[in-house]
């Protein structure tokens, strides 16, 4: 008599099954058709239970990536998480806690700010003309003459609806990681407009400049958005950067494993200057305390990228020492053009 068993296939090779994932193909025999709370349920599990992969590929990305890197690169890659997804994780909660901290990645700063501008008095006022008059004093003994955009410091700043007026001493600051509300825009008449493009003509500048500079007095929160989007595409594109980098210090390593230390070394870069910036909000706000900070966060990254070098490339700690400045001019002037490539690009 014929019999006939209930033994489960895959439903992608068709390979009879024997547990939880095929032997034939590796596809998982779970089925996906469940409740969509599992679907939560199954990534915690996997990304932060499952054999404890995070918490030990987190401590030892810590006390050493460039040794994690080469373990995972020598074929140990069951016991750790993989760099991308690592990668991934810690850059996801680095900018989920700058946006919850209130902090801007990329801050436009405008001087004078509003409070300047609605506190001074008669004597804060004539300072500022002064300032004006010894700058194009400064420009005319050059050969420079240019007409400066906007209206003169004094009450005309501040128009009657409350909204400011650009002034002729405004100026811009772009910096990293400003904790605080975006400054108040500036109010911008289409014969300002003019005038910036002329000035920036004037300057023998690209006239994209005038752009940035417009975007970031009349909008400073839609600007400090675009721009931050675009600091978080040039973090990701530096990670082939620094891979590219030591490929040219390195050039007997094959490229693979210079991506896989690269996204290992982003993954504790990232957390350095959370720490550093967490730092910078519970200490006095002070320029000493703020070059300390950046002091020690610096230390603490050339010391990883030291250990780096010497543990995942096996190279002499001497050898190390003598690459480590190439390393970081190169990273610093990638890492400059490529933010400023992708801002100018954000204002298009």
């Amino acid at each position: 008599m014929e019999t006939h068993t209930d033994t489960p296939s895959c439903a992608d090779c068709g390979h009879p099954l024997s547990g939880p994932y095929c032997a034939q193909c590796g596809q998982s025999a779970a089925d996906i058709r469940r409740p969509v709370r599992t679907l939560v349920t199954d990534f915690i599990g996997d990304t932060f239970v499952w054999d404890g992969r995070l918490w030990r590929t987190l401590k030892q990305l810590f006390l050493n990536p460039g040794e994690l890197a080469r373990r995972y690169t020598d074929g140990q890659r069951a016991r750790w998480t993989p760099p991308i997804r690592l990668y991934l994780l810690v850059s996801l909660a680095f900018f989920a806690t700058m946006s919850l901290g209130g902090v801007r990645v990329l801050a436009a700063q405008i001087q004078p700010t509003e409070t300047v501008i609605r506190s001074q008095d008669a004597a804060r006022i004539a300072e500022r003309q002064m300032d004006l008059e010894n700058a194009n004093r400064n420009l005319q003994e050059s050969g420079l003459q240019l007409d400066l955009c906007g209206v003169p410091p004094g009450p005309q700043e501040i128009m009657p609806d409350g909204t400011l007026r650009l002034s002729q001493d405004t100026g811009i600051i772009i910096t990293l990681f400003q904790a605080g509300d975006s400054p108040k825009p500036r109010h911008l008449t289409s014969e300002d407009r003019r005038c910036m493009a002329a000035l920036t003509e004037a300057s023998g500048l690209h006239p994209i400049f005038t752009e940035l500079e417009i975007a970031a007095l009349s909008n400073p929160a839609g600007f400090e958005a675009r721009t931050s989007a675009a600091t978080g595409q040039a973090l990701v594109l530096m990670v082939g950067f620094f891979a590219l980098l030591n490929l040219i210090l390195h050039p007997r390593t094959r490229v693979i494993e210079h991506v896989i230390y690269s996204l290992y070394f982003h993954a504790v870069f990232l957390p350095v200057v959370a720490l550093a910036l967490s730092a910078g909000q519970v200490l006095p706000s002070t320029p000493v305390s703020a070059a300390l900070i950046a002091a020690i966060a610096l230390i603490v990254i050339l010391i990883q990228a030291w250990r780096g070098d010497r543990t995942f490339y096996r190279s002499s700690w001497y050898g190390a020492v003598l690459r480590l400045p190439l390393l970081l001019t190169g990273y610093l002037s990638a890492l400059g053009f490529t933010a400023m490539g992708l801002i100018l690009l954000a204002v298009l």
